[in-house]
């Protein structure tokens, strides 16, 4: 029996430093990036028949079926300490890798080494972990390069110690490791090979573990949906990309809810200079996202040109509001495709962007001035308004503010509790209602009193920012400031 005990631990030790991360961990039947008893249960099913064996994921043995011997062999894992990485499958720019730890038992120190290629990702810091709410310190931590891997290969030795700590039981992770994405690099694997790995409990004895690497590709082109934060009325949003290499044609689409905005257009971008034409683009239903899902569907290509490099636009969305304030939706990138001049798929990532419905504040002054003018801050179907500010700022050249008064929205006072120069070019102004009810409705935050300075045919344009609605409970109120423009 201690015969067989002891193949049971050499198998175990076998898959532990040989399973393929690209596969992910041998022995986790169940896919959830542990080793437990359950994964056992169903190895155990797959033997008998009861389930549809998964040779490539319960297959620990090695013998290319599955059987008893597999789920004895995982319950016996599913007992020791477990160490992993856990690491994006695809990764742009910067990221970060947790080295995770499940069933530890009496921690008290210790140190791993991760091995990564250095021609794609670099490590730029080092954070310490945490198991239950106890956090593990990171000692010491340095990048050395290896000897016995391959050309590029560097290694983050990472040491941790909790000296004022009797011991740690639990799962955490030991550490967070930051990387970034090597310039240059279209795309790329390096595997996050842990080793070296000892754990030592609070009687100076070695922690038995299993420790399991794991495996990113690494790409630099990346989309990114640009929307405003808060919309009213019309908005656009653009399509961006980075780092685009002989880029020849693809496709997206943009998921929204059509009952908070819908599409109107969509028009063509541009990568460093060079046009990205809209071959096509449709506005269709979706079905299986929510119940006033649609999604717009862009079709780009490039005939004329042998493939574009830079950074840029794909496309630009335009969209109107449909919904109500403080409604909101995701632009939702999806079934993205960039493809080169080689006919080949260029590997990105894909990033969303969220919308919310805001109150419009406007400027409003006359097209033409002479003289004096005034120009109200106008808003529309605000709720619970409380208080708030927002900066005016006019060339003063051609315009100058001589005062301001309060506004009104109905029968209610909006009143002006301070205004001020900033420079010579911008006015603050801040109002507060006061009690706890707050005012609802539309009407004039402020009325802003002008002198012409200018001569005929200056114009200067009346720009609002740095603008801020608190509702009765301090909270913020989306909302969408909207400049004008005099001329004189």
């Amino acid at each position: 029996m201690k015969a067989i005990y002891m193949i049971y631990c050499a198998l175990i030790a076998l898959v532990a430093f040989s399973a393929q991360a690209s596969a992910g961990i041998v022995g986790d039947a169940n896919s959830d990036d542990r080793i437990t008893t359950a994964d056992s249960l169903l190895a155990l099913q797959m033997s008998v028949g009861s389930i549809t064996p998964d040779v490539e994921r319960v297959d620990v043995s090695g013998d290319g079926k599955v059987n008893s011997l597999d789920a004895l062999m995982i319950l016996s894992m599913a007992q020791k300490t477990q160490v992993r990485v856990n690491a994006p499958e695809v990764v742009s720019g910067t990221f970060d890798a947790t080295i995770e730890i499940y069933n530890a038992a009496d921690l008290d120190s210790g140190q791993f080494d991760l091995w990564f290629d250095s021609s794609v990702v670099n490590v730029t810091g080092v954070s310490s972990g945490s198991i239950d709410d106890t956090t593990i310190p990171v000692d010491d931590w340095a990048v050395m390069h290896g000897t016995d891997n391959w050309d590029c290969d560097k290694l983050v030795r990472v040491v941790f110690d909790m000296p004022g700590v009797t011991g740690v039981s639990g799962s955490g992770t030991l550490a967070t490791i930051s990387f970034e994405v090597v310039l240059g690099i279209p795309e790329d694997t390096s595997i996050l090979d842990l080793s070296d790995g000892l754990l030592v409990d609070t009687g100076s004895d070695e922690i038995s573990a299993l420790w399991f690497d794991d495996r990113i590709t690494a790409v630099k082109t990346s989309a990114i949906v640009n929307s405003p934060e808060a919309v009213s009325s019309t908005f656009d949003a653009t399509i961006e990309i980075y780092n685009a290499t002989d880029l020849d044609s693809g496709q997206f689409d943009l998921w929204f809810d059509s009952s908070v905005v819908n599409v109107t257009g969509v028009s063509s971008g541009s990568i460093d200079g060079t046009t990205v034409p809209v071959d096509d683009w449709a506005v269709m239903h979706g079905t299986d996202r929510w119940d006033c899902d649609k999604l717009v569907r862009v079709v780009f290509d490039m005939p004329d040109v042998t493939g574009v490099i830079g950074s840029g636009t794909l496309a630009t969305i335009h969209f109107e509001v449909l919904g109500m304030t403080e409604d909101t939706s995701i632009l939702d990138l999806s079934d993205g495709l960039l493809v080169n001049i080689g006919s080949d798929e260029i590997s990105a990532l894909w990033f969303d962007d969220v919308i919310t419905v805001g109150v419009p504040v406007t400027v409003n002054a006359p097209k033409v001035v002479s003289g004096t003018f005034d120009a109200t801050i106008d808003i529309a179907d605000v709720t619970n308004l409380d208080s708030g500010q927002f900066d005016l700022s006019f060339d003063s050249d051609v315009v100058n503010v001589t005062g301001i008064d309060s506004g009104s929205m109905g029968a209610t006072t909006v009143p002006l509790e301070d205004w001020t120069f900033r420079d010579s070019d911008t006015v603050r102004v801040l109002f507060n209602l006061p009690g706890a009810n707050g005012v609802g409705g539309s009407g004039t935050l402020a009325t802003i009193h002008f002198t012409v300075t200018g001569t005929s045919g200056d114009t200067s344009a009346l720009a609002i920012s740095d603008g801020l609605l608190v509702d009765t409970k301090s909270g913020r109120i989306p909302s969408v400031w909207i400049d004008d423009e005099v001329s004189v």
